[in-house]
């Protein structure tokens, strides 16, 4: 882990924009930006809270790394990475160091850590490019370990120390890596939220919206200081082999001959003494609840139904069969969260007029550290329903027992009952026969 420590903020801001040079049609931020708030495209990656851009060493596509949750006052903001054989490389983009946000959200125990860590770090000593105009000053720090390359690029923007890290075995990465980031672009931000260069000539922003490789640190602060998901997410109550949530209008028929699970789940507090294990845990708990955990009468399957807090967690969600990007970032977060064992591929479809995400992957069989490497077979179908996220989770120990579990019909409002069961993952994108 790298401290480097920047003497002060850099140089005059960006100049006002040029009188007129915004049309009607400029580009603007409507909402308050995030550290996190960004735009990727298939090359390029631009942060819209700091304002820079850069084209990325590889295509994003298969590349994009998820990362824990990250600690009050600090920011991942971009991750992306490849594995190759023995050839691998990571590129990571993160901000942190702004005094008043930190000391505002760390406890003085953490602060009296970061003051001891401080004092321990060495600034390090390295070439320092120059870029007009002068707000966007990057320092590089260079490491060598056997074949393991690594360089941080940092600089101060808004009160914040940004780092742009690279670590690679692979030469050709790590020069494209060090190019794309010594050939970052600029861009500044008035008052009404447009975008300009530092010309003052208009910046238009492209891309997919992007909340970084994690859930932002804001969002994460409000949810576990507010628990929304006592309020929005009721409890429901099964009986005669049908769950019901009246208060959300909502009810789901068990699979014939399924009932509930009477070994209650493992208390939610592996992780307890790391802080950020313990975050994630605190986080889960104030955005989602486990509404329904069934077993069948004979086997080893399991059916568990969460219900998460979209605007809680921050999530991404799908909004059509073709988006495709969206759905594979939902699965990430979800892997990311804890619960969702490790997720392998996804797809989308749409039926009753509802759409899903449909995610194929794993789950450790068993609670119990000895049995970790034991892995089952799992489906999971997700649709958005209001703002809540509707997760049907199955887990059985082989594929072909979890394809046999029978479908069965939930109902959202006053819609038509769906079909619903592991049997969506060979469905056509319509509704199923």
């Amino acid at each position: 882990m790298w401290l480097v420590l920047c003497c002060g903020e850099l140089g005059a801001q960006c100049p006002p924009p040029t009188q007129g040079a915004f049309g009607s049609s400029s580009q603007s931020s409507a909402e308050a930006l995030l550290p996190e708030s960004g735009l990727l495209t298939d090359d390029t990656y631009t942060n819209l809270y700091f304002g820079f851009s850069f084209h990325l060493p590889l295509s994003i596509h298969g590349h994009r790394l998820m990362r824990p949750l990250t600690p009050p006052g600090e920011h991942a903001l971009f991750a992306m990475g490849f594995q190759d054989n023995r050839r691998y490389g990571t590129l990571e983009v993160t901000a942190g160091g702004n005094s008043a946000e930190y000391d505002q959200r760390i406890t003085p125990g953490q602060a009296k850590q970061r003051r001891e860590q401080i004092a321990r770090s060495e600034p390090g000593a390295g070439k320092r490019l120059d870029y007009m105009p002068v707000p966007f000053k990057l320092k590089r720090k260079d490491k060598r370990q056997g074949e393991v390359h690594a360089t941080q690029f940092t600089a101060q923007i808004k009160g914040y120390i940004v780092g742009f890290t690279i670590q690679t075995n692979d030469k050709a990465f790590l020069e494209k890596a060090r190019q794309s980031i010594e050939d970052v672009q600029i861009f500044c931000t008035d008052d009404n939220g447009r975008f300009f260069t530092p010309e003052g000539k208009p910046y238009i922003a492209r891309g997919a919206a992007t909340n970084g490789p994690t859930i932002p640190t804001a969002i994460v602060d409000e949810a576990i200081g507010n628990h929304p998901a006592e309020r929005t997410i009721p409890a429901g109550k099964v009986a005669n082999g049908k769950l019901r949530i009246p208060d959300l209008d909502f009810s789901y028929t068990l699979p014939a001959g399924w009932t509930t699970n009477p070994r209650p789940p493992p208390p939610d507090d592996e992780g307890a003494g790391d802080t950020l294990a313990e975050r994630l845990i605190d986080l889960w708990r104030s955005c989602a609840r486990n509404v329904l955990d069934v077993i069948p009468a004979n086997g080893g399957a399991k059916l568990q139904l969460r219900v998460l807090d979209q605007a809680c967690f921050g999530l991404p969600a799908p909004a059509s069969v073709s988006d495709s990007f969206a759905s594979e970032s939902l699965g990430k977060y979800l892997e990311m969260l804890g619960h969702f064992g490790q997720i392998k591929s996804d797809r989308l479809l749409e039926s009753g007029g509802r759409l899903f995400s449909i995610y194929e992957g794993t789950v450790p069989a068993g609670n119990s550290a000895d049995k970790l490497e034991q892995r089952n077979a799992e489906v999971i179908a997700l649709t958005r329903y209001g703002k809540l996220l509707f997760a049907w989770c199955w887990s059985a120990p082989t594929r072909s027992e979890l394809m046999h579990v029978p479908s069965s019909p939930a109902q959202f409002g006053s819609a038509p009952p769906i079909s619903i069961g592991p049997a969506m993952l060979t469905w056509r994108t319509t509704s199923p026969p």
